[in-house]
C-alpha cells in the first residue's frame, strides 16, 4: 500500500523511507507536492512504518482559502462541504471526532501564521485506519472540496503517553 504522491515512483518512496530515518528535509521538498496541502511525503513514510501501532489522535489546524480553488465558493464553504462528505467515510474506517472547536488567541508561536480558528481532533484505532481513508476510491472522489478549500493545513499525529506532565 502507498500514498499517491503526484510523480513519485516506487525507488522515490523506497529513497524517502531511507531519507526520513535520517531526519532528512530531502524527503519533504519534492517538485509539484505542496506540503502544506498534500503532506510531507518524507513524514507519511514515518507514518506508514508505524501503521500497525495502536490509537493515534490527529490534530487538525485549518486555514481556509479566500476563495475556493474552483471559485465556486468561498474556502470554508469548500471544506464544510467537504466535512459533511468526508464523516461517513471517516467512521466507516474506525475514526471518531473527539472535538471540534474555534482557536482564538494565539498565545504562543509566531502569529504570522494564522489559523482560521478551526481545530479538530479526530481519533483513530491505528495509524493503517488513516491510510485505509486515503486510498478508499470514494473519498478520493470527495476529497477534492478539501483541497479546493484549504490554503494550508497542519496534520499532526499524537501519540498517548500516558502522565507526559
Amino acid at each position: 500500500m502507498l500514498i499517491k504522491f503526484p510523480g513519485i515512483s516506487v525507488v522515490v518512496l523506497v529513497s524517502l523511507f531511507i531519507l526520513s530515518g535520517c531526519g532528512s528535509e530531502l524527503a519533504n521538498r519534492l517538485p509539484g507536492v505542496d506540503p502544506w496541502i498534500d503532506g510531507n511525503p518524507g513524514e507519511f513514510a514515518k507514518f506508514m512504518q508505524q501503521s500497525d501501532e495502536g490509537p493515534v489522535v490527529m490534530i487538525n489546524l485549518l486555514k481556509f482559502r479566500e476563495r475556493s480553488k474552483d471559485g465556486k465558493s468561498t474556502g470554508a464553504e469548500s471544506y464544510a462541504r467537504y466535512g459533511e462528505l468526508a464523516v461517513p467515510f471517516v467512521e466507516a474506517h474506525g475514526g471518531t471526532l473527539l472535538w471540534a472547536g474555534e482557536a482564538h488567541e494565539h498565545l504562543v508561536g509566531d502569529t504570522n501564521y494564522d489559523w482560521d480558528s478551526s481545530v479538530l481532533l479526530v481519533s483513530w484505532p491505528q495509524r493503517q485506519s488513516l491510510l485505509d481513508l486515503a486510498y478508499d476510491e470514494a473519498y478520493q472522489a470527495i476529497a477534492h472540496f478539501r483541497t479546493d478549500g484549504l490554503e494550508r493545513t497542519m496534520l499532526i499525529a499524537l501519540d498517548e503517553q500516558g502522565n507526559a506532565l
